[in-house]
């Protein structure tokens, strides 16, 4: 759904403030979803392998 509501946004969009200029421009909120979505990628793969060691 993220990718293609992304998708679906103006390119000039891209580097408009976003909401507020202090948080950044969309292209950098969306680059830190993802990146965030990473990260919790990673925690949920190391609680897995934690978990079927035991």
């Amino acid at each position: 759904m993220f990718a293609n509501q992304v998708e679906q946004m103006d390119e000039s969009m891209l580097d408009q403030p976003f909401t507020d200029e202090k948080y950044g421009t969309y292209r950098r909120n969306i680059e830190a979803v993802i990146e965030h979505s990473y990260y919790h990628l990673g925690q949920v793969s190391l609680l897995r392998k934690i978990i079927m060691q035991q």
